[in-house]
């Protein structure tokens, strides 16, 4: 493990979650993986998780309420 991961691994709570108020960016890159994960110490995650979850439920819901499947 390179000298980055192992500094960045104090960041992470339960091993899975970033949480750093010290640094500014949103997302940072997974410690595994390929991808990216949110930085929870900042607000706008908590807020762009909610849409990312709420986005797809509400497109497949409301559809289905006007033609009165619901």
């Amino acid at each position: 493990m390179s000298a980055i991961k192992k500094q960045n691994s104090k960041f992470y709570k339960l091993g899975l979650f970033y949480y750093n108020p010290d640094d500014p960016s949103l997302y940072v890159e997974k410690r595994i993986g390929i991808g990216q994960d949110f930085n929870w110490a900042h607000r706008k995650s908590y807020l762009l998780f909610v849409f990312i979850i709420l986005f797809p439920v509400l497109v497949i819901i409301i559809p289905l309420y006007i033609f009165g499947y619901i």
